[in-house]
């Protein structure tokens, strides 16, 4: 009896479901049921052995290989648990939004025997998700992580490829993801780049290169520091949705002073604006005043996020929770004004 090569997938889930995404399935995990399953349906008929082996070789290169098992991911599932952790898991929608916007298409980079590979990249003008696998060498013990954030890299590097020009990147951000397999030499967190409204335009068209420098993993009362400079090419790989908004008439006054929305963009994953005022210092950063009223009824309120604060006015760039179609945007508040999308 002939072996098929559909015989191999015989017990693995229906493809026409949705996916569950990578983080809770490891390449070693993909490696050992896949060989299991060879096991399972060898013949002990020599003409047979050969293709099974060929298999076996074929499915042991693609599970090792990080870009290959995750490329059957897009980058909406890729992102789905990162921004689960301070919402709900992504609808469908919101997948294909990333899908649109984002790549898989990067190349890794190696220094010092440590690896960083981009799974996936999304952005908007002004605001960078990379979802990085590292793995360190051999015989490395990295601390479980467990979704911390904060400042990893030591020295974070932004130019033009084409001029060399060094650009504004605003401010920096890392967050681990869940570990299923803890104390290896593997983890995978996404590392931001949350900009400025004068910061880096990553869909300008420009190919840019990403430098990294010098790795610190809070580990205790004693960090671990894996040395070495990764760089990465960014080309214009991105599809921009951002939206311009009409805020003629945006003022309003109160007791404090007048206020003037004098610009606001909007994009599925953050918003930019600049509020001029009487007295600045009178806006809290941690509500602005801008209100995204979406259609299900729920408000997207805006902070100061990154950027400039002066006594006159104040200008920043939001990054959002979650990402947000703009389609699910009704209206926007400014104080007691109200704002439509075009």
């Amino acid at each position: 009896m002939k072996t098929q090569i559909s015989d191999l997938l015989d017990g693995w889930d229906d493809v026409s479901v949705e996916l569950v995404p990578p983080p809770e399935v490891s390449p070693e995990r993909i490696r050992e049921r896949t060989m299991k399953l060879l096991a399972a349906k060898s013949k002990p008929r020599r003409r047979v052995v050969p293709r099974l082996l060929a298999c076996a070789a074929a499915a042991a290169v693609l599970s090792v290989s990080v870009v290959a098992a995750y490329q059957i991911w897009g980058p909406g599932d890729l992102f789905s648990t990162f921004f689960a952790l301070k919402s709900t898991p992504l609808a469908q929608e919101q997948k294909e939004l990333l899908n649109e916007i984002g790549t898989t298409d990067l190349a890794p980079s190696t220094s010092n025997g440590v690896t960083l590979t981009p799974l996936a990249a999304v952005t908007d003008e002004h605001t960078l998700y990379l979802r990085l696998r590292l793995e360190a060498p051999e015989g490395t013990i990295l601390p479980d992580l467990a979704e911390q954030e904060g400042h990893i890299f030591m020295d974070v590097g932004l130019k033009e490829e084409k001029t060399g020009q060094l650009l504004n990147w605003g401010m920096q951000k890392a967050c681990f993801l869940s570990d299923s397999t803890p104390e290896d030499n593997k983890t995978e967190l996404v590392f931001m780049l949350l900009g400025s409204p004068d910061s880096a335009n990553w869909n300008d068209g420009t190919a840019k290169t990403l430098t990294l420098t010098n790795l610190m993993l809070p580990s205790g009362s004693q960090n671990v520091v894996l040395e070495g400079t990764w760089r990465f090419d960014l080309a214009h790989s991105y599809q921009s949705k951002q939206v311009t908004v009409d805020t003629t008439g945006a003022t309003y006054e109160n007791a404090a002073g007048v206020y003037t929305l004098e610009s606001l963009s909007l994009s599925p994953l953050s918003a930019t604006f600049r509020i001029s005022a009487t007295d600045a210092t009178t806006i809290p950063l941690d509500d602005v005043g801008i209100d995204l009223v979406l259609t299900d009824g729920s408000t997207t309120s805006l902070s100061c996020g990154v950027g400039t604060f002066g006594p006159d006015a104040l200008e920043g760039n939001d990054s959002f929770d979650v990402p947000i179609s703009l389609e699910e945007v009704e209206y926007i508040r400014f104080g007691p004004c109200t704002l439509t999308l075009p």
